[in-house]
């Protein structure tokens, strides 16, 4: 039985924990106090798409410090915070490291481009693996996780082509529990695939206080979806990554025709930070674009204000 230590009990972390939990995997919980409370109290569960998985109370195990495992005891951690998060949870893991097993793996399952780097200047790279994820989830309680649209399987994999053989676990647990999930040698282009689909989609969703389906009923935000896609891989194509489709054209044929409709119902991850008044991820997202673009001289302004515009929403939180 592999155990698994979930940081970050929000949507995605709870229902992947129920859906590993069903698959007899030991799962534990780093969680804020009220979130913890509720997991002991009444376990967690999964609603949605993929089926009802419940896990009741003491069968799952939820902590508020690291300090509380035994050592050598976690085989995966798995990384369902926000990106904002990042560097001290890294810190975090690399004080606690006792707590991990000799083969421990951190696998990332967030938002964004870059968020290996905080985990790379305490970990090597055979220990660091990460996940594409296009599948809506939505925390209807502190222990309740609701899936609410899916487009494409969950994909695992490295960035710095080491063996792959060891996700499997996790892929297989998480198909089995009814989500789509594969391993991939193509990590890299996945991630970037999920970069063109987020920063198009995600903080515009949130400006615009829509799901996604809204975003493409309309000319004017089409437009806008546009600009930002052929601004992705201008920056892609100058930067040295690539995705899986060669032209704009090619890609907006994928998103139009599919990835959109699939998750039209999806209210953005970005749009729920700003109403609840939290820091959103615009800084991995479209930020990560604006940044890549000023280190080739390149012009991205669509992208530039959309940053502009998410922050100006964060500076108005009272």
């Amino acid at each position: 039985m592999h155990h698994i230590l979930i940081i970050g009990a929000g949507s995605i972390g709870i229902s992947l924990g129920a859906s590993l939990h069903a698959q007899n995997m030991k799962i534990t919980f780093l969680a804020r106090e009220n979130t913890k409370k509720a997991i002991d109290t009444d376990g967690i569960k999964r609603t949605g798409l993929f089926g009802e998985i419940t896990a009741a109370a003491g069968k799952i195990n939820a902590v508020a410090s690291l300090s509380e495992l035994t050592a050598q005891s976690i085989d995966y951690v798995l990384v369902c915070t926000k990106t904002t998060a990042n560097e001290d949870i890294a810190a975090m893991l690399s004080e606690s490291r006792k707590c991990l097993s000799e083969t421990a793996k951190i696998v990332i399952l967030q938002n964004g481009w870059g968020n290996d780097r905080p985990f790379l200047r305490y970990f090597s790279e055979d220990q660091i693996y990460q996940a594409r994820v296009i599948t809506g989830f939505a925390r209807t309680a502190p222990n309740i996780s609701n899936i609410t649209v899916h487009t494409a399987p969950i994909l695992f994999g490295s960035l710095y082509e080491k063996d792959t053989a060891c996700m499997e676990p996790l892929a297989v647990a998480i198909a089995a529990s009814g989500i789509p999930s594969e391993i991939t040698t193509q990590l890299s282009e996945a991630l970037w695939a999920k970069m063109l689909y987020n920063t198009t989609l995600n903080p515009l969703g949130a400006i615009l206080h829509v799901p996604y389906g809204k975003l493409s009923d309309t000319q004017t935000a089409r437009q806008i979806m546009n600009r930002l896609i052929d601004e992705t891989f201008l920056v892609m194509q100058h930067s040295g990554y690539r995705s899986f489709w060669n032209t704009p054209d090619e890609y907006r044929e994928e998103f139009y025709g599919k990835l959109v409709p699939d998750t039209r119902a999806h209210r953005s991850s970005t749009l729920q930070d700003i109403e609840k008044k939290q820091k959103t991820e615009i800084d991995t997202l479209n930020g990560c674009i604006v940044r890549l673009a000023a280190q080739y001289g390149l012009n991205v302004p669509t992208h530039q204000m959309i940053c502009e515009l998410i922050t100006a929403l964060e500076d108005n939180y009272t």
